[in-house]
């Protein structure tokens, strides 16, 4: 999980099948301004080597999670602000699932979709799979979300980016783009506060690392009212394994309003 407190946009003169391109890079640091634009000077390098035909050169690239650090809770958990305004959670191994339909069949395609029997469905689906010998031993924190559910899978860690962990993501019905971009970053996320419009709310698109932004000051202090009267995710129950043991969780499950029977956003 590539998450950093400075950032700099570096640019670069390079040659592109014979003509001068010039090419703009971010580069991250948690050490110094100065360092973000070398790891920024090292990245155009490479970008330079793939153009050249190096074909291995982003072969174990992760992706860097390029938002403002909101909240520090562990070195690999870590609380950031999107590209919406919304605050994310960001770790490293502990496993989230996103899971927005049930698995389809046949039959499915010749019928209304119906938001209540889907997340019915989603829900059976979950508690069928947790409560098998296969996942003995683990737990499984089941969650209602506006959209389907989400899930946090306790009892031990998981690497984003090893097979085993993409087969049970697949086997959940997990969000496909979710799971890639897990893949890609290295770290699962977990929404912790609503999205804009399901608040009736305009948007605001956050850049960033950004300069001073009055209008964006005042939109996030709106924002951060209008969230109070909503919970992005509702817990249902616990299956298998223990229950709330982490603090972590506990501020998951805080922000989020979990226990709460507010509207979801």
């Amino acid at each position: 999980m590539k998450i950093y407190k400075y950032w700099t946009l570096e640019k670069r003169t390079i040659q592109i099948d014979g003509l001068t391109q010039e090419i703009h890079c971010y580069g991250g640091s948690n050490i110094s301004v100065e360092d973000a634009a070398q790891k920024a000077v090292e990245k155009m390098k490479k970008i330079e080597r793939k153009i050249q035909g190096d074909k291995t050169v982003f072969e174990d690239y992760e992706v860097e999670v390029r938002e403002e650090i909101l909240q520090t809770i562990h070195e690999d958990a870590v609380i950031t602000r999107n590209r919406y305004g919304a605050s994310v959670l960001n770790v490293e191994t502990l496993l989230i699932l996103d899971i927005d339909k049930p698995k389809a069949s046949i039959g499915d395609m010749f019928k209304k979709k119906d938001p209540a029997q889907n997340k019915a469905k989603i829900f059976d689906m979950v508690r069928k799979l947790a409560s098998s010998s296969k996942y003995q031993g683990l737990g499984f924190r089941l969650y209602e979300t506006a959209q389907g559910a989400r899930v946090i899978v306790t009892g031990r860690d998981f690497d984003p980016r090893d097979s085993s962990t993409i087969k049970l993501m697949d086997e959940f019905n997990c969000d496909k783009l979710y799971t890639l971009l897990c893949q890609k970053q290295g770290c699962f996320r977990a929404r912790l506060t609503p999205k804009p419009g399901r608040m009736k709310m305009r948007g605001y698109r956050v850049k960033f690392p950004r300069e001073a932004d009055a209008a964006l000051d005042q939109w996030i202090s709106t924002y951060e009212r209008e969230s109070q009267n909503y919970s992005v995710c509702k817990f249902i129950e616990q299956i298998g394994g223990t229950s709330l043991g982490s603090d972590v969780i506990r501020l998951h499950d805080e922000i989020t309003k979990a226990h709460t029977h507010l509207n979801l956003a």
